[in-house]
Formats: structure tokens, sequence, C-alpha cells
């Protein structure tokens, strides 16, 4: 009886060790994956604007200056990549050499 209750007991302690090395993969693998998340925060590159140093207008100033209507402008912003929705106030704002750009490929035709 003593022998069986010796054996009970190491199965019991073989199952726990197995359970302790498992939960220590599994750490070992979340640190790793901890460090990788880490190194690609670093080197994460920064947001680029694509209209950064383009002279914006809004919707209505383009349409004046350049003879279009509106709706039109507002329509090659979204289609064209001409303008963007300005966040704060939810306007459109057009790159002025985009329209330019646009303008001149529609006269093209």
């Amino acid at each position: 009886m003593a022998e069986t209750d010796l054996a009970r007991r190491v199965d019991e302690l073989e199952r726990r060790l197995a359970r302790l090395e498992a939960e220590r993969r599994v750490d070992d693998d979340i640190a790793e994956l901890r460090a990788m998340r880490d190194k690609m925060r670093g080197k994460a590159d920064p947001v680029v604007d694509s209209f950064a140093g383009e002279t914006m207008l809004e919707v209505a100033e383009a349409a004046s200056r350049f003879g279009v209507l509106e709706d039109t402008i507002r329509f090659w912003a979204r289609s064209y990549e001409c303008g963007k929705k300005d966040v704060d106030t939810g306007r459109w704002l057009v790159a002025v050499e985009r329209i330019k750009a646009r303008i001149n490929s529609r006269k093209r035709r």
C-alpha cells in the first residue's frame, strides 16, 4: 500500500512539474513577444502627411479660383486624392497643385 501511495504522489508531482514547465514556456513566449513589440515600436515610421508642403484651399475658394463647381471639387478631392477632409471642421481642403493638374488633364482630352 505504501508503494501505491508513493507511486500516486510521484505521478501527481510529475503532472505538476509538466504544468509548471508549460507555464514557464508560455511566460518565455510572452516575454519574447513583448521584446519584439518594443523593438517594432522603436522602428515604427512616423505618419507622413501626403499633403505636407502643399497650398491647401477650402472648396468654395478653389471653386471660385478655378471656375469649377464646388461639388466637382469635392468629388475630385474624394476620388482623385486632390484633397482631404479636415478632422476638426469636417470641411474639405484641396491642394492647389493637384486641382490644377486635374483641370489640365481634363483639357487634354
